[in-house]
């Protein structure tokens, strides 16, 4: 693997060195070439980089937006649950006063309708002889 990485180093600088060598321009074409191939490149990416931080602290502030109306739904949520459950409490205390009344009705009346029945026998009383 070595040499082969060393094969690879050797024939990309003779390679690199050749293609200078036998290039139809000047070596100061080339040079202003390579400069401005150079700061094309660079500028290039100096864009990138504030395009990615743009997007860094767009992401920052929708983030920050986002936490902001998610605790403040929630916080109008708990209020009105809460809020919900006060109002509806004395009602749900009613039903289950008259539902407690209700039962004792229930009661009183299953009672009373036991009470008004005769009590059943084990034989009949009316059973033919023979």
């Amino acid at each position: 693997m070595r040499s082969f990485m060393e094969g690879l180093l050797f024939g990309s600088v003779v390679g690199g060195l050749l293609g200078l060598l036998n290039t139809p321009r000047s070596g100061k074409d080339n040079r202003e070439k390579a400069k401005a191939y150079l700061e094309d490149n660079t500028l290039a990416v100096e864009d990138l980089n504030e395009s990615l931080q743009g997007l860094r602290n767009a992401i920052q502030s929708l983030t920050n937006e986002g936490l902001a109306s998610v605790t403040a739904v929630t916080e109008d949520m708990t209020k009105s649950v809460e809020k919900f459950t006060q109002q509806a409490q004395p009602r749900i205390n009613r039903i289950n006063d008259k539902l407690a009344v209700l039962t004792e009705d229930m009661e009183k009346v299953a009672a009373s309708m036991e009470s008004q029945m005769p009590a059943p026998t084990d034989a009949p009383t009316d059973a033919p002889t023979s």
